[in-house]
């Protein structure tokens, strides 16, 4: 979701991003979203969840911190490796100025004095200087070789830190699950649903404001002003889609042909430049949102697109399609992104999500402010609206 993912990138802020922090990052972000939505599911409202799942997770100094506790510790396997080699490479000149003609020492008696190695074989009788040298050289060589394999333990030990990181932040993802009784999610949902299901209890008759991943009536605030103009914008639309009262759809009631009104009254209304029929018909209809902020996550603008589809085609029995041309603030009229929205495709989708609990969009489904509820829950999440705003993109 939008305001867990900005959370996510406030926490790395001013890091140097590597494929592992980047890996890292996704893996904490994949987990918050998926522990929110159980928080959701377990019965907390939206602005509670948010909550409670940013509050699990507030900083991630101890992680970087046992990064750099591994990069020191390979850091002196490192130098131990180096001083072996410097103690071997001393080793081998002294054997050397133990051979004959070095500085003098020639006699087999004098080389017999020179400290012998440990693990050096003692040479049998008859074995002049030379031949000493050349058994304590060979020895020397084959106790240097394995040394040169301490890159590739030291390459092992960083790969199983980074390992048992992401396994970790697995494991307390699934501990903190079991703790409000909800099953845990696999690991394909937790990459693949950044759900914003809605709370049953948003937007009551009463006309209470409420959000769906805009935490109610809480804000937050960012130090880059460009993150809190995307949050406040994006979060004018979710309150738009949560608040949206029953009462409207069921004024529309009872006309065959939407009209420019009926729009103005739903998410991204201010943006409603014209709307009409095609061609006379009753069954197809046209809307335009001109000036369409850039601020707003275009994953809000999809959702609203869903939802306003949904909210038409159950209002309108004889609307067989829809289609929403939208036109960004600094694009030009040929730039427009154009989806097209279809009743029979919406009504398979729906049927599937609630499991045959909804067939069909119409005025049954906001007889009660529960019931479109249920209907605003399954539209507005993330794999759902998703979805199909890709079936309905009509490509240029």
């Amino acid at each position: 979701m939008n305001e867990l993912r900005m959370y996510v990138e406030h926490l790395f802020e001013g890091r140097v991003l590597t494929q592992e922090s980047i890996e890292l990052k996704e893996e904490i972000y994949g987990n918050l979203v998926a522990r929110y939505e159980d928080y959701v599911a377990g019965g907390m409202t939206e602005a509670e969840a948010l909550e409670k799942t940013k509050a699990s997770f507030t900083s991630i100094e101890d992680v970087f911190k046992e990064f750099g506790e591994a990069e020191d510790s390979n850091a002196g396997e490192a130098a131990s490796a180096e001083a072996g080699e410097r103690g071997a490479a001393s080793w081998n000149a002294g054997a050397t100025q133990a051979a004959p003609g070095a500085g003098g020492m020639g006699s087999a008696a004098e080389t017999a004095q020179m400290p012998r190695p440990e693990g050096v074989p003692v040479p049998p009788d008859g074995v002049g200087a030379e031949g000493q040298a050349t058994a304590a050289a060979q020895t020397a060589s084959k106790t240097r070789a394995p040394r040169k394999i301490w890159p590739f333990v030291v390459g092992g030990v960083l790969a199983a830190f980074i390992l048992l990181a992401i396994v970790g932040t697995a494991v307390f993802g699934l501990i903190d699950e079991a703790d409000v009784g909800e099953p845990s999610s696999t690991a394909q949902s937790i990459t693949q649903s950044d759900s914003a299901a809605t709370d049953a209890n948003q937007g009551t008759a009463n006309g209470q404001d409420s959000s769906i991943t805009g935490g109610g009536n809480s804000n937050q605030t960012y130090d880059d002003l460009d993150d809190q103009r995307e949050y406040e914008a994006t979060k004018a639309v979710d309150d738009a889609i949560a608040a949206h009262s029953i009462d409207t759809l069921k004024s529309y009631t009872g006309n065959s042909l939407p009209d420019q009104g009926f729009f103005e009254h739903l998410p991204l209304s201010m943006y409603v430049s014209s709307t009409g029929s095609e061609q006379g018909s009753s069954a197809s209809y046209n809307v335009y949102y001109a000036g369409v902020s850039d601020d707003i996550d275009g994953d809000e603008v999809d959702r609203a697109l869903v939802y306003n589809a949904v909210a038409a085609f159950s209002v309108y029995p004889e609307l067989q399609t829809i289609t929403f041309t939208v036109q960004d603030a600094d694009d030009t009229a040929h730039d427009a992104n154009v989806y097209s929205f279809n009743r029979d495709t919406l009504e398979h989708a729906l049927d599937n999500a609630s499991g045959g609990a909804i067939t069909q969009l119409n005025s049954s489904l906001y007889e009660s402010q529960e019931s479109w509820d249920q209907v605003r829950d399954y539209v507005t999440r993330n794999h759902f609206y998703d979805r199909q705003t890709d079936l309905a993109e009509i490509d240029d």
